[in-house]
Order: structure tokens, then C-alpha cells, then sequence
């Protein structure tokens, strides 16, 4: 993996680039949401979302689409209404499909619109009950 070369604006979500494509990673801070979503814990390892089977590759104009993507999911993220603006299934970001889009299904079985047992602090950090 190359370590990312390129200038991103104020987003904790960064960039970088594995095998030619781009994919995201997610600060620890977000660690508890994702365990939630994949179905088990990250030990302290980041989070990376890979965005090559999307599209993004190791080029200036796919770098634009990734850095405004991890704008807006970091923005959703970080909204004190947060569970209505992010989509776990990432459809709404244009890279849902696979495990992801599963979750659509099992949300609308449990009746449920966001992941379950999942709460902010006042540093807008997320915890689990």
C-alpha cells in the first residue's frame, strides 16, 4: 500500500491506495459502527472500505470522487442526527452492493431505520450500550 501522497481537506476519513485502487479509511472512532455492520470486531485495525470494484482508481480525477465521498460520509457521520442520514447499505454514496446491501433487508425485517444500540457522547464519538 502507498501512503496517501495526495492534500485532503479537514475530513478524518482518509484515502489511500491499495493495488492500484482507491479505497477509505475510517478513524477509530467510527471502529464500533463498522463492527456493528460487518458482524465482528476490528481488534484495534482500521477500517478500510475499498472502493476499486467501484471504479477508483490511482488517478487525479477518481482522488476528487473519493475525497468527496469521504466528505459527505464522514458529514452524515458526524451530524448529532446521524442515524438518519448515514445508509449502512452505502447505497446512498454510490458503492452499496455486496454485504452491505444485505442490510437493507434485515433493517426493514427488524423494523429498524439505523443500526441498533449505537449512541454519540458529546465528542461525537460512537459507543455501544
Amino acid at each position: 500500500m502507498k501512503a496517501q501522497s495526495k492534500v485532503q481537506t479537514a475530513c478524518d476519513i482518509t484515502i489511500g491506495v491499495d493495488h492500484g485502487s482507491l479505497r477509505l479509511q475510517f478513524p477509530s472512532r467510527h471502529s464500533p459502527l463498522w463492527e456493528a455492520l460487518d458482524g465482528k470486531l476490528l481488534k484495534g485495525k482500521p477500517k478500510y472500505l475499498p472502493l476499486g470494484r467501484h471504479g477508483y482508481k490511482d488517478n487525479p480525477e477518481d482522488w476528487k470522487r473519493a475525497s468527496a465521498l469521504a466528505a459527505q460520509m464522514e458529514a452524515d457521520l458526524d451530524h448529532p442526527e446521524w442515524e438518519k442520514l448515514f445508509d449502512p447499505t452505502l447505497a446512498k454514496y454510490g458503492i452499496g452492493g455486496g454485504k452491505y446491501a444485505k442490510l437493507a433487508d434485515v433493517l426493514q425485517r427488524r423494523d429498524v431505520g439505523s443500526v441498533p444500540s449505537v449512541e454519540r457522547n458529546k465528542s461525537r464519538a460512537i459507543y455501544f450500550c
